[in-house]
Protein backbone atom coordinates (compact mmCIF):
# COMPACT_ATOMS: atom_id res chain seq x y z
CA UNK A 1 0.00 0.00 0.00
CA UNK A 2 0.83 3.58 -0.72
CA UNK A 3 0.49 6.32 1.77
CA UNK A 4 -2.62 8.17 1.31
CA UNK A 5 -3.53 11.15 3.38
CA UNK A 6 -6.68 13.34 2.71
CA UNK A 7 -8.80 16.47 4.57
CA UNK A 8 -11.69 18.28 3.83
CA UNK A 9 -11.73 21.42 3.31
CA UNK A 10 -14.15 22.08 6.06
CA UNK A 11 -11.32 20.57 8.74
CA UNK A 12 -10.98 23.62 11.15
CA UNK A 13 -7.96 23.08 13.26
CA UNK A 14 -9.53 26.11 15.93
CA UNK A 15 -12.66 23.48 16.78
CA UNK A 16 -10.76 20.24 16.56
CA UNK A 17 -11.80 19.41 20.59
CA UNK A 18 -15.20 18.72 18.53
CA UNK A 19 -13.94 16.10 16.62
CA UNK A 20 -13.67 12.35 17.36
CA UNK A 21 -9.79 11.10 16.37
CA UNK A 22 -9.41 7.26 15.38
CA UNK A 23 -6.17 5.58 15.38
CA UNK A 24 -5.57 1.89 13.83
CA UNK A 25 -2.46 0.17 14.73
CA UNK A 26 -1.59 -2.79 12.92
CA UNK A 27 1.39 -5.31 11.58
CA UNK A 28 0.84 -2.79 8.37
CA UNK A 29 1.49 0.16 9.63
CA UNK A 30 -0.76 3.29 11.26
CA UNK A 31 -4.24 4.78 10.18
CA UNK A 32 -6.66 7.43 10.75
CA UNK A 33 -9.27 9.19 10.25
CA UNK A 34 -11.23 12.27 11.99
CA UNK A 35 -15.03 12.36 12.48
CA UNK A 36 -16.97 15.50 12.76
CA UNK A 37 -20.08 14.47 14.92
CA UNK A 38 -21.75 17.03 14.90
CA UNK A 39 -22.71 16.37 10.68
CA UNK A 40 -21.66 12.49 11.46
CA UNK A 41 -19.06 12.54 8.83
CA UNK A 42 -15.65 11.95 8.04
CA UNK A 43 -13.30 14.72 7.44
CA UNK A 44 -10.11 13.39 7.08
CA UNK A 45 -8.49 10.15 6.26
CA UNK A 46 -4.41 8.83 6.39
CA UNK A 47 -3.07 5.49 5.76
CA UNK A 48 0.88 5.31 6.55
CA UNK A 49 2.05 1.73 5.51
CA UNK A 50 4.67 0.45 7.25
CA UNK A 51 6.34 -2.78 9.00
CA UNK A 52 7.53 -2.20 12.47
CA UNK A 53 9.23 -5.33 14.40
CA UNK A 54 10.64 -3.10 16.82
CA UNK A 55 10.42 -4.09 20.54
CA UNK A 56 9.54 -0.29 21.55
CA UNK A 57 7.31 0.14 18.11
CA UNK A 58 9.90 3.14 16.88
CA UNK A 59 8.26 3.36 13.41
CA UNK A 60 4.73 3.77 15.44
CA UNK A 61 5.95 6.32 17.80
CA UNK A 62 7.84 8.27 15.20
CA UNK A 63 4.46 8.60 13.21
CA UNK A 64 2.47 9.39 16.51
CA UNK A 65 4.91 12.47 17.30
CA UNK A 66 5.45 13.93 13.72
CA UNK A 67 1.95 13.59 11.66
CA UNK A 68 0.61 16.82 11.92
CA UNK A 69 -3.14 16.09 12.48
CA UNK A 70 -2.10 13.71 15.72
CA UNK A 71 -0.47 16.56 17.56
CA UNK A 72 -3.81 18.42 17.91
CA UNK A 73 -6.22 18.07 20.34
CA UNK A 74 -9.67 16.36 20.23
CA UNK A 75 -12.73 16.03 21.92
CA UNK A 76 -12.32 11.96 22.20
CA UNK A 77 -9.43 9.70 20.95
CA UNK A 78 -9.99 6.37 20.09
CA UNK A 79 -6.97 4.05 19.91
CA UNK A 80 -7.59 0.43 17.94
CA UNK A 81 -5.54 -2.16 18.21
CA UNK A 82 -5.54 -5.00 15.96
CA UNK A 83 -4.37 -8.17 16.89
CA UNK A 84 -5.98 -11.89 17.50
CA UNK A 85 -4.71 -11.26 21.20
CA UNK A 86 -7.72 -10.98 22.96
CA UNK A 87 -10.39 -13.03 25.22
CA UNK A 88 -14.10 -12.36 25.11
CA UNK A 89 -15.99 -12.89 28.44
CA UNK A 90 -19.30 -13.10 28.85
CA UNK A 91 -21.03 -10.24 31.36
CA UNK A 92 -22.00 -12.58 33.37
CA UNK A 93 -18.69 -14.12 34.26
CA UNK A 94 -16.14 -11.27 34.02
CA UNK A 95 -14.30 -10.16 37.16
CA UNK A 96 -12.21 -6.60 36.98
CA UNK A 97 -9.74 -8.45 39.54
CA UNK A 98 -9.00 -11.06 37.59
CA UNK A 99 -8.14 -10.11 33.85
CA UNK A 100 -4.47 -11.60 34.09
CA UNK A 101 -6.62 -15.06 34.79
CA UNK A 102 -8.82 -14.30 32.17
CA UNK A 103 -6.75 -13.50 29.46
CA UNK A 104 -3.99 -16.45 30.04
CA UNK A 105 -7.56 -18.86 29.20
CA UNK A 106 -6.49 -18.06 25.67
CA UNK A 107 -3.07 -16.67 25.59
CA UNK A 108 -0.04 -16.88 27.23
CA UNK A 109 1.58 -13.52 28.49
CA UNK A 110 4.79 -14.22 27.34
CA UNK A 111 7.71 -12.29 28.53
CA UNK A 112 7.25 -9.08 26.14
CA UNK A 113 5.84 -5.96 28.65
CA UNK A 114 2.03 -5.38 27.73
CA UNK A 115 -0.85 -4.07 29.28
CA UNK A 116 -4.49 -5.85 29.70
CA UNK A 117 -7.55 -3.58 28.97
CA UNK A 118 -11.21 -4.77 28.90
CA UNK A 119 -13.82 -2.86 27.07
CA UNK A 120 -17.30 -3.72 27.33
CA UNK A 121 -19.06 -4.83 23.76
CA UNK A 122 -22.90 -3.86 24.32
CA UNK A 123 -24.65 -5.44 22.08
CA UNK A 124 -23.02 -8.60 22.78
CA UNK A 125 -23.33 -8.53 26.85
CA UNK A 126 -19.56 -9.38 26.39
CA UNK A 127 -16.64 -8.09 27.93
CA UNK A 128 -13.28 -7.51 24.97
CA UNK A 129 -10.07 -8.46 27.26
CA UNK A 130 -7.06 -7.74 24.85
CA UNK A 131 -3.08 -6.92 25.54
CA UNK A 132 -1.64 -4.00 23.83
CA UNK A 133 2.49 -3.40 24.02
CA UNK A 134 3.04 -1.49 26.84
CA UNK A 135 5.56 1.18 25.55
CA UNK A 136 2.72 1.59 22.87
CA UNK A 137 -0.15 2.13 25.40
CA UNK A 138 1.81 4.35 27.81
CA UNK A 139 3.12 6.65 24.39
CA UNK A 140 -0.51 7.32 23.41
CA UNK A 141 -1.83 7.76 27.01
CA UNK A 142 0.82 10.37 26.96
CA UNK A 143 0.46 11.95 23.89
CA UNK A 144 -3.76 12.24 24.08
CA UNK A 145 -5.89 13.05 26.36
CA UNK A 146 -9.64 11.44 26.63
CA UNK A 147 -8.10 8.51 24.91
CA UNK A 148 -9.59 4.83 24.91
CA UNK A 149 -8.13 1.72 23.73
CA UNK A 150 -9.99 -1.08 21.74
CA UNK A 151 -9.38 -4.22 20.04
CA UNK A 152 -10.41 -4.62 16.52
CA UNK A 153 -13.23 -7.14 17.92
CA UNK A 154 -15.23 -4.76 19.29
CA UNK A 155 -16.23 -2.30 16.54
CA UNK A 156 -16.35 -5.65 13.98
CA UNK A 157 -19.12 -7.00 16.82
CA UNK A 158 -21.13 -4.13 17.23
CA UNK A 159 -21.34 -3.24 13.43
CA UNK A 160 -22.61 -6.75 13.03
CA UNK A 161 -24.44 -7.28 15.84
CA UNK A 162 -26.39 -4.00 14.47
CA UNK A 163 -26.98 -5.00 11.21
CA UNK A 164 -28.32 -8.72 11.99
CA UNK A 165 -31.23 -6.90 14.42
CA UNK A 166 -33.44 -6.45 11.05
CA UNK A 167 -32.79 -10.16 10.40
CA UNK A 168 -34.45 -11.51 12.90
CA UNK A 169 -33.99 -15.66 11.47
CA UNK A 170 -31.14 -14.92 9.47
CA UNK A 171 -27.87 -17.16 9.89
CA UNK A 172 -25.04 -15.00 9.02
CA UNK A 173 -20.68 -15.66 9.07
CA UNK A 174 -19.01 -12.85 9.21
CA UNK A 175 -15.67 -13.05 7.69
CA UNK A 176 -12.82 -10.00 8.77
CA UNK A 177 -9.86 -10.54 7.26
CA UNK A 178 -6.19 -9.31 8.06
CA UNK A 179 -2.67 -10.20 6.21
CA UNK A 180 -2.16 -12.89 9.03
CA UNK A 181 -5.06 -14.01 10.43
CA UNK A 182 -8.70 -13.64 9.99
CA UNK A 183 -11.74 -13.66 12.58
CA UNK A 184 -14.68 -15.65 12.35
CA UNK A 185 -18.08 -13.90 13.71
CA UNK A 186 -21.15 -16.06 13.53
CA UNK A 187 -25.00 -14.72 13.98
CA UNK A 188 -27.84 -16.88 14.61
CA UNK A 189 -31.14 -15.34 15.64
CA UNK A 190 -29.17 -11.80 16.10
CA UNK A 191 -27.05 -13.35 18.84
CA UNK A 192 -23.09 -14.50 18.66
CA UNK A 193 -22.57 -17.75 18.49
CA UNK A 194 -18.98 -17.45 17.95
CA UNK A 195 -15.94 -15.02 17.57
CA UNK A 196 -12.01 -16.38 16.97
CA UNK A 197 -9.50 -15.48 15.17
CA UNK A 198 -7.44 -17.85 13.30
CA UNK A 199 -3.76 -17.52 11.84
CA UNK A 200 -3.11 -18.43 7.85
CA UNK A 201 -0.57 -18.51 5.76
CA UNK A 202 -2.10 -19.48 2.18
CA UNK A 203 -5.66 -20.08 0.95
CA UNK A 204 -6.16 -23.88 2.42
CA UNK A 205 -5.38 -23.11 5.56
CA UNK A 206 -8.23 -20.18 5.32
CA UNK A 207 -10.66 -22.63 3.26
CA UNK A 208 -9.64 -25.28 5.99
CA UNK A 209 -10.77 -23.10 9.47
CA UNK A 210 -13.80 -22.11 7.73
CA UNK A 211 -15.14 -24.86 6.07
CA UNK A 212 -15.23 -26.73 9.59
CA UNK A 213 -16.86 -23.62 11.27
CA UNK A 214 -19.32 -24.81 9.12
CA UNK A 215 -19.36 -28.57 10.23
CA UNK A 216 -19.20 -27.79 13.99
CA UNK A 217 -21.72 -25.05 13.98
CA UNK A 218 -23.95 -27.62 11.95
CA UNK A 219 -24.59 -24.32 9.55
CA UNK A 220 -26.44 -25.32 6.22
CA UNK A 221 -24.28 -24.18 3.16
CA UNK A 222 -27.73 -22.69 1.17
CA UNK A 223 -29.09 -20.99 4.04
CA UNK A 224 -26.07 -19.24 5.85
CA UNK A 225 -25.00 -15.73 4.37
CA UNK A 226 -21.42 -15.87 4.41
CA UNK A 227 -20.23 -11.70 4.62
CA UNK A 228 -16.40 -11.07 3.77
CA UNK A 229 -15.09 -7.80 5.68
CA UNK A 230 -11.51 -6.50 4.76
CA UNK A 231 -11.24 -7.17 0.88
CA UNK A 232 -12.18 -5.06 -1.61
CA UNK A 233 -11.36 -7.63 -4.92
CA UNK A 234 -13.70 -10.19 -5.86
CA UNK A 235 -10.62 -11.66 -7.45
CA UNK A 236 -8.75 -12.60 -4.37
CA UNK A 237 -8.11 -16.19 -4.08
CA UNK A 238 -9.75 -15.89 -0.75
CA UNK A 239 -13.12 -15.00 -2.38
CA UNK A 240 -13.14 -17.28 -5.16
CA UNK A 241 -11.84 -20.10 -3.57
CA UNK A 242 -14.65 -19.71 -0.97
CA UNK A 243 -17.38 -18.80 -3.16
CA UNK A 244 -16.40 -22.45 -4.85
CA UNK A 245 -17.46 -23.70 -1.58
CA UNK A 246 -19.99 -21.36 -0.03
CA UNK A 247 -22.26 -19.96 -2.83
CA UNK A 248 -23.96 -17.39 -0.62
CA UNK A 249 -20.24 -15.73 -0.02
CA UNK A 250 -20.45 -11.82 -0.69
CA UNK A 251 -18.23 -9.11 -0.04
CA UNK A 252 -19.64 -6.70 2.15
CA UNK A 253 -20.47 -3.29 1.82
CA UNK A 254 -18.91 -0.04 3.25
CA UNK A 255 -20.04 1.30 6.17
CA UNK A 256 -23.49 2.37 6.56
CA UNK A 257 -23.45 4.32 10.15
CA UNK A 258 -21.66 6.88 8.94
CA UNK A 259 -20.86 9.64 5.93
CA UNK A 260 -18.02 10.25 4.02
CA UNK A 261 -17.10 13.79 2.79
CA UNK A 262 -17.55 14.19 -0.79
CA UNK A 263 -14.16 16.40 -1.71
CA UNK A 264 -11.74 13.68 0.06
CA UNK A 265 -13.00 11.03 -2.92
CA UNK A 266 -12.47 8.05 -0.63
CA UNK A 267 -12.58 5.19 -3.06
CA UNK A 268 -14.93 2.39 -1.63
CA UNK A 269 -11.65 -0.03 -1.46
CA UNK A 270 -10.36 2.14 1.31
CA UNK A 271 -13.83 2.07 3.03
CA UNK A 272 -14.21 -1.62 2.89
CA UNK A 273 -10.36 -2.34 3.80
CA UNK A 274 -10.32 0.06 7.07
CA UNK A 275 -13.90 -0.61 7.75
CA UNK A 276 -12.83 -1.19 11.79
CA UNK A 277 -11.29 1.43 11.85
CA UNK A 278 -14.53 3.79 10.23
CA UNK A 279 -16.82 1.87 12.75
CA UNK A 280 -14.82 2.15 15.41
CA UNK A 281 -17.21 5.36 17.08
CA UNK A 282 -19.71 2.83 16.84
CA UNK A 283 -18.46 1.79 20.38
CA UNK A 284 -18.64 5.25 22.22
Amino acid sequence: MTKKYVVDQSFDTNITTSYFLSIRSSSGGLSFCVLDPVINTYIAFANIPFNDNSKDNIKTQEVLLKEELLQLSYKKVFFLYESPRATLVPGALYDNTRHTDLFSLNHPLGNDPVELVAQKIKMADAWNLFSIPRFMYHLAKTQFDNIEFYQHYSPFIETCLIASQQKKRDVVMHIGIHSTFFDLLVIKDRKMVLCNSYSYSNTNDFLYFVLFAFEQLKLEADKTNVLIHGLDDKQSPLFRELKNYLRQTKISDPTTHFKFSNSMRIKDGDKLNFHNLFNLAICV
